[in-house]
């Protein structure tokens, strides 16, 4: 009977909101400076307000911390759910190996990928924000919105997933387009 029920006393308290999503920031940023020295390909969605529960229904569903280790392990060539995309929701792994809607953008460059087409097409159709690492250059991405920014160093992505998921619109409400006012490649 030990361990089938909960305990009324508990050891330690809840973490304080938004440490979850900060920690999976902060993974997230550490697998993607590793996977882009590597050439590793990923895609991850930061699920908002939107639900994505089409696209999570699509992949393996999981519930998992988001970690650097974890990340790397799912987006290993050789692994069974790399070539989907890793759907984060409330700062935890929520599935992977999901399969994203791809842009119809015809202005997109022919240079990027399906990987690259799926990332903006997810935030053209809602509030998600997509991270993208390309396996051809180890470039990584990140789309709002429909708008691609590309050729990021692990800073400004930390800076960039920090300033979209944990302020409100209240407190930035122009938050993409300061983000990134004098970044190259946007696409739209």
């Amino acid at each position: 009977k030990v361990g089938s029920g909960r305990f009324g006393l508990s050891v330690h308290s809840a973490p304080p909101p938004g440490t979850e999503l900060e920690s999976a920031i902060d993974e997230t940023v550490d697998a993607y400076a590793a996977m882009s020295k590597d050439k590793i390909g990923a895609l991850l969605v930061f699920e908002r307000n939107s639900i994505l529960d089409t696209s999570l229904k699509s992949g393996t569903v999981l519930d998992a911390a988001v970690s650097s280790e974890l990340l790397k392990n799912i987006f290993w060539p050789k692994a069974p759910m790399h070539d989907g995309a890793v759907l984060v929701r409330n700062g935890r792994v929520a599935g992977a190996g999901c399969m994203l809607p791809l842009s119809s953008n015809t202005n997109i460059s022919r240079e990027l990928g399906m990987r690259h087409r799926a990332g903006i097409g997810v935030t053209e159709h809602t509030d998600a924000v997509a991270v993208i690492c390309s396996e051809e250059t180890g470039s990584i991405s990140v789309a709002v919105n429909g708008v691609l920014k590309r050729h990021l160093a692990p800073e400004t992505l930390s800076r960039l997933l920090k300033n979209e998921l944990l302020t409100t619109e209240e407190e930035n409400p122009k938050k993409w387009n300061l983000s990134f006012k004098g970044l190259v490649d946007s696409v739209r």
